[in-house]
């Protein structure tokens, strides 16, 4: 009996119990010297091996070698050095019962007990011998796959092997083992069956005729080296190659399973892999993005983790079993696409045990799972390209050269007091009674609305989006606002607008002199406002939306600290609002003064911006400037930051005279934290910009900094910023002033944050130029103006948020591995690690990755795409090799481990693996090498005798002609009969009715320029078959697809000859034909030929068609034309 035999149902206490008699003695008879090697292997060797060596593991115990022999069995280890009693190997020997002891026939004499037994009280020492090493090396760890890439030295050119000579290396590693087996490969293919093959190949459309024509007539042998470039350079060639990898990884458009909703973000993944391709992004840059875009700043790469079917939340169980299975679902569609895409390796068959064919474990598996620990499946926000980023900078500096143009019309800073009181700032109203709460602006740029920027009649909503309203009580007071300044100031209110009709119609009003609203006899009216209608508007309608009014000037107003200006409800109307009013220190105008565009506006100068702030004043004498900040934005809570104080001379030679190398010198009220790094006061003045070089005040929410020029000097403008490079908002300053002086002693205010709007208030540039400026120079104006507002207008459209479909990163949750993959039965936990096979591989040893989930996939990008890994070169030369000849030199593409397929050509996997490495990992120079080889141009002539050697051609001893994919068809059809929109990009079109959903997917009837797209940009519907060409073995999504199978069915037949699609795009074919046929004088059966097959009819065929033409038309030629096996088949 084996050890398994009875260590499962014998408790380990009960052990000990039933062992307590079976000859153990006080003292062990000890021997001298045993020697391992010769006393005890030899008696394992013939007692013990027989149930517990290579043949046979009873109870998952080996003793052929040291590690497995001191490693245990299933239920632990049977040798404690030292302790012969605690070992359960002498427990056994011992053993009178005849279901314990061992073993259990040819039972072991108490002399060779002894011998074992004084062995494990020495010690147990056994020196590990290459006999140990041997039988602790897996056999699998040997397998071809797992080895690293071979140097092969390439072929000897093989004479009279070959109809046509090798063209490059491929064919030397071909030819050889054709010449082994006796075999020739064909002749060349002609000049029009190569481009055809070439085009359909590596674009999947046809050539014109006008490109098949020049190519037959060109009379250089280069002509086909340069064609390959040209086709290679084709975008339609990254369209084609990505449908092969989308294929792979198996991308759709919605989620799956039974409610298959859509995913409309989707569609960035699909863009960014034809991209990659057209753009020959680098093989190894390709993999690390697809697994850790978001460090490369490529975030619709990562579209790849959640490329495969997902349940969501709707579809699991609410209770916390059936998430955590969920959960682990999704996350084994991560390893098993990584594994399989990028390694050609199941390593998903090790979710529930060890792999039964490959030496990945368990462990291996859900070290594997630990990578992706921290992803999700969801939409999220993309970050901005590089190119993006590139284009907003140059559009910054464009967008800075302007406003410095337009700067002449911007409004004079004012040192007149500005007050802007907002009804709900405690500070300066009071309430009689509560509110039912806001108003709030809609979202939009209409008048009055929350985004409104204003325009030469109306100031931009400074409202903050939203006004208060109350229950209207005639008569009855509502609220107050208190200046509490003193003198004569221009007044304008405001107040919330909605065309429902409840609000009043005559709201009231009135200036409280002396503040005491008992006394009666100091109020005056200075208002009387219809609440229903915007300022300065009388009739008409109002739609029903609560909008801002706008400003209403009032006559000028002399009030003292004490003054209030009230708001009381009217005689009509159930509601009555308030909002934001201003008063400006009255100013009286001088006789020659030039009026402003819209003087009856409160001047308001643009809100404080983070990136770029000017103050422009008349020119004044000064040596001293300080700017003094009085608040910053979130609540005071931190100190404020400037990067640059810029100090301008007037006059014609003007220049930043507050530049430390113009000799100015600067001090501070104090400086934050030590003064060093990033933030010292010496980076106010050193003509750098940005987070990096600005300096940061020691007082939350305050503090100054003061510039001392060279020399006393006129200046007129200032300008600061808090981060011109635009990172960084916060520690902004809301509330300041700026101030100069001849002495340091006396100062003069010139500019400050009282005129300007309320922070973050919706701010057009052009438009505060409009309503503020002088009308001389208006015209050179309104050009800058208008180029100013396009660049704005492209800003704004950069920065538009843009959303995709990719995974979602978080901190990463811990992983066990899991008991036959149930996540209720959690074992040990696990770190991210490759599997272990690949242990001794050099570059395989990882440094201890860190926990973000970053760093984690980051990690194993960077092994998957090492020259090191044996796996990853030879699997995508192979799949590129699959593509061209319909079959991988591997012919299991994904699976490159021990249930897989060997190569035919060893030697030319390994040397296409090293050439895609020593070429930058160059994909397009695989296609070249391949596509330039005399194996590739060979004719697919069929010959009987070399079919018996080798039926399948894996020798290929000819092309393999085949036929062409569902897209490729469809693709063709559009492009031959003119209609085909090579448009790129976007959201894809439908083929159905619905984009996911429960409730089915009717097909599309009618087709626009729109869905005449390219296949691989339609809208894949996961688990859906398209009509008519989903017939021909399209994937659906539901699982990876390595390979296509090329299946023959009636349907296939049906789908093409009698489809409302196909004979819509024969008609439209005929036309076509007909229409050059016509300009040219041609024959419009040649013409047929020549645009759909690119060639010219024989004559039989010519003098058929004529028969058809003359019977049924045209349209019923181009029809046979579509459905004939030259047109939809790789030549």
């Amino acid at each position: 009996m084996s050890f398994e035999n009875i260590f499962w149902w014998i408790q380990p206490t009960l052990c000990v119990v039933l062992l307590s008699g079976n000859g153990f003695s006080e003292s062990v008879h000890s021997q001298e010297n045993v020697d391992f090697e010769n006393d005890i292997r030899p008696l394992l060797k013939e007692k013990c091996i027989h149930c517990h060596g290579p043949a046979d593991q009873n109870g998952g115990l080996r003793l052929d070698s040291r590690k497995k022999a001191f490693a245990g069995g299933e239920s632990g280890p049977v040798i404690l050095a030292g302790d012969s009693k605690g070992s359960e190997l002498i427990k056994r020997l011992l053993s009178e019962d005849d279901d314990l002891q061992m073993p259990p026939e040819n039972r072991l004499d108490s002399s060779e007990i002894d011998l074992i037994r004084s062995w494990v009280e020495q010690g147990a020492k056994w020196v590990e011998t290459k006999s140990d090493r041997q039988v602790d090396q897996d056999p699998r760890l040997s397998h071809w796959s797992f080895q690293p890439l071979k140097q092969v030295i390439p072929p000897r050119q093989i004479s009279n092997n070959s109809s046509v000579g090798p063209s490059n290396t491929v064919d030397l590693f071909i030819q050889r083992r054709l010449k082994k087996n006796q075999l020739r490969q064909a002749s060349p293919a002609d000049r029009r069956t190569l481009i055809r093959r070439l085009f359909l190949d590596v674009t999947g459309l046809p050539p014109t005729a006008d490109q098949v024509q020049q190519f037959i007539n060109h009379p250089s042998p280069a002509a086909y080296a340069n064609l390959v470039d040209r086709v290679l350079g084709s975008p339609r060639y990254g369209e084609r190659w990505a449908q092969h990898w989308l294929d792979l990884v198996r991308y759709a458009d919605t989620h799956g399973f039974e409610v298959n909703t859509s995913r409309e973000n989707a569609w960035p993944y699909r863009d960014y892999v034809i991209s990659a391709f057209n753009h020959d992004r680098t093989y190894d840059q390709f993999i690390k993005e697809q697994l850790a875009g978001d460090f490369f700043k490529v975030d619709e790469a990562t579209g790849f983790l959640v490329a495969s079917a997902v349940l969501l939340p709707g579809q699991i169980g609410a209770d916390d079993a059936s998430k955590r299975l969920a959960r682990q679902d999704a996350l084994d569609e991560m390893v098993v696409g990584t594994g399989g895409t990028f390694l050609g390796l199941s390593i998903g068959c090790a979710r529930c045990h060890d792999h039964k064919f490959d030496p990945i474990t368990s462990k291996d598996y859900y070290s594997m799972q630990a990578f992706f620990a921290g992803v999700d499946f969801g939409d999220r926000q993309l970050t901005p390209t590089v190119g993006q980023s590139s284009q907003l900078r140059e559009l910054g500096r464009e967008i800075n050269r302007l406003e410095e143009r337009l700067e002449k019309y911007q409004p004079f800073a004012s040192i007149q007091r500005t007050l802007i009181l907002d009804e709900q700032d405690k500070q300066f109203v009071e309430y009689f009674y509560d509110s039912n709460g806001p108003g709030v602006n809609p979202q939009g740029q209409s008048p009055g609305y929350r985004d409104d920027a204003g325009a030469v009649d109306r100031n931009a909503n400074v409202s903050g989006g939203r006004y208060l309203w109350w229950n209207n009580v005639t008569g009855k007071n509502v609220m107050t606002y208190t200046p509490g300044v003193e003198g004569k100031y221009r007044l304008w209110i405001s107040w919330g607008v909605h065309g429902s009709g409840v609000h009043t119609r005559d709201a009231r009003y009135l200036l409280d002199l002396d503040g005491d609203l008992s006394t009666e006899k100091d109020q005056q009216q200075i208002a009387k406002i219809d609440q229903y209608y915007r300022a300065g508007i009388d009739k008409g309608l109002t739609p029903p939306t609560p909008v801002w009014s706008g400003f209403l000037e009032l006559d000028p107003i002399k009030i003292n600290r004490l003054s209030k200006i009230l708001l009381r409800g009217g005689k009509t109307g159930t509601g009555v609002t308030a909002d934001v009013i201003v008063l400006q220190e009255f100013v009286a105008e001088e006789k020659n003064e030039k009026r402003s565009l819209s003087s009856n506006l409160p001047s308001l100068r643009a809100p404080v911006n983070f990136r770029f702030n000017v103050e422009r004043f008349k020119a004044v004498p000064a040596k001293y400037i300080r700017l003094t900040v009085e608040a910053t934005n979130e609540n005071n809570r931190y100190e404020p930051c400037i990067d640059e104080l810029e100090v301008f001379s007037s006059g014609s030679q003007r220049s930043n005279v507050a530049l430390a190398s113009a000799g100015a010198v600067v001090q501070s009220s104090g400086n934050y934290g030590n003064g060093t790094g990033s933030h010292q006061l010496s980076h106010i003045n050193d003509g750098r910009y940005g987070n990096s070089f600005s300096w940061i005040s020691s007082e939350k929410g305050g503090g100054w900094v003061q510039v001392q020029l060279k020399n006393q000097t006129f200046i007129d403008r200032i300008v600061w910023s808090r981060d011109r490079a635009g990172e960084f908002r916060d520690r902004l300053a809301t509330q300041y002033r700026i101030e100069v002086s001849t002495d340091g002693e006396q100062w003069e205010k010139v500019a400050g944050g009282w005129d300007r709007a309320p922070v973050n208030s919706p701010h057009d540039p052009v438009q505060l130029v409009k309503r503020t400026g002088h009308a001389d120079g208006l015209k050179q104006f309104q050009n800058n103006a208008q180029q100013l507002s396009t660049l704005l207008q492209k800003k704004r459209d950069l920065e538009k948020p843009r959303l995709v479909y990719a995974g979602k990163f978080r901190k990463p949750d811990a992983t066990f591995v899991l008991r036959r993959g149930d996540p209720e039965m959690p074992k040990a936990s696990v770190s991210p690690a490759i599997p272990s096979l690949f242990e001794s591989h050099q570059n395989s040893q990882q440094s201890p990755i860190k926990t973000t989930p970053t760093d984690r996939r980051l990690a194993l990008a960077n092994w998957i795409a090492s020259a090191e890994n044996p796996l990853t070169a030879r699997v995508m030369v192979n799949r590129i090799w699959q593509y061209h000849f319909g079959i991988g030199l591997v012919d299991t593409p994904s699976d490159f481990g021990l249930n897989g397929s060997p190569p035919t050509h060893p030697d030319l996997l390994d040397w296409l693996a090293g050439e895609l490495i020593n070429s930058g990992w160059s994909v397009k120079q695989i296609h070249r090498l391949i596509l330039n080889s005399s194996t590739y141009r060979q004719s697919s002539r069929f010959d009987t005798n070399a079919a018996k050697k080798d039926f399948d051609n894996r020798w290929l001893w000819r092309f393999p002609a085949r036929r062409l994919e569902s897209e490729a068809i469809r693709d063709s059809m559009l492009a031959v009969s003119g209609e085909l929109n090579l448009h790129m990009k976007g959201p894809g079109f439908d083929f159905f009715k619905a984009r996911g959903g429960l409730n089915g997917f009717p097909p599309q009837e009618n087709f626009g320029a729109k869905e005449l797209r390219r296949m691989i940009y339609s809208h894949k519907v996961r688990m859906e078959s398209v009509p008519v060409f989903g017939a021909f073995d399209c994937p659906d999504a539901g699982q990876p697809t390595p390979e296509r199978i090329r299946s023959t069915t009636a349907i296939q037949a049906l789908n093409l000859f009698n489809s409302e699609f196909v004979t819509n795009r024969a008609e439209k074919f005929a036309k076509r034909v007909q229409s050059e046929s016509n300009l040219t004088g041609g024959d419009p059966i040649q013409r047929a030929f020549q645009i759909s097959l690119s060639r010219v009819p024989s004559d039989i065929e010519r003098k058929s068609s004529a028969e058809v033409v003359q019977k049924h038309g045209l349209a019923t030629l181009c029809r046979v034309l579509l459905n004939s096996s030259e047109f939809l088949f790789l030549p």
